[in-house]
């Protein structure tokens, strides 16, 4: 069915991690947005220089049960279509968010997409691949995961955007679990977390 109100979310999920959870979260709690799409990339335009640690097919098996853990997490969210979409690992390349909302607007018969993301994009925002068209096909949710308002300040001129300001941070990162992954175990959702261990990734 096409002209459903949809948001889409994106990123390498390397692994995914709780902070993810909760902007999915805060979209569907602030928003009215009826379908939510998560996309992983098969290699993120800021990360051309290294390939993802975990396979295509663990990462998205990680999305699967975080989506099961996002259940428990916030059961009181209401009710919204969330599907995992494999466009871009299909694709293979750079994954250009500009292509992937091309693609997805041409497909469902969209004027505009929702994108989700954490505040702690803001300050790269303007570097984003096609840029100006994404300023013109793009809502911009974006989620304060920290407590760093200066970002803010940095927000391109003429972008489309909705701010979401939960009572709470969320400051985790797949960065930082990576780096120190026993000691940020906490990082991960209760399945996720027991998939990286049966499956002894990023040991």
């Amino acid at each position: 069915m096409k002209n459903i109100k949809t948001a889409i979310l994106g990123g390498s999920f390397d692994p995914v991690h709780l902070g993810h959870l909760f902007l999915l979260h805060c979209a569907v709690s602030m928003t009215d947005y009826q379908k939510i799409i998560i996309i992983p990339a098969f290699v993120s335009n800021f990360k051309q220089t290294s390939e993802p640690k975990a396979s295509d097919k663990d990462r998205l098996q990680m999305l699967k049960l975080a989506l099961e853990d996002y259940k428990d997490c916030y059961p009181q969210d209401r009710k919204v279509d969330i599907e995992i979409s494999t466009m871009e690992l299909d694709r293979g390349g750079v994954s250009y968010t500009s292509d992937t909302v091309r693609t997805l607007k041409k497909e469902l018969g969209l004027k505009e997409l929702g994108l989700i993301m954490g505040d702690d994009h803001i300050e790269s925002l303007s570097k984003w691949h096609d840029f100006e068209y994404l300023k013109e096909n793009v809502h911009f949710l974006i989620c304060s995961r920290n407590s760093n308002v200066e970002e803010w300040s940095t927000l391109p001129s003429g972008v489309k955007y909705t701010a979401l300001k939960p009572l709470k941070n969320a400051e985790q990162s797949s960065s930082a679990f990576r780096e120190n992954p026993k000691e940020n175990e906490k990082y991960l959702s209760k399945r996720v977390l027991e998939y990286v261990r049966e499956k002894g990734l990023y040991n």
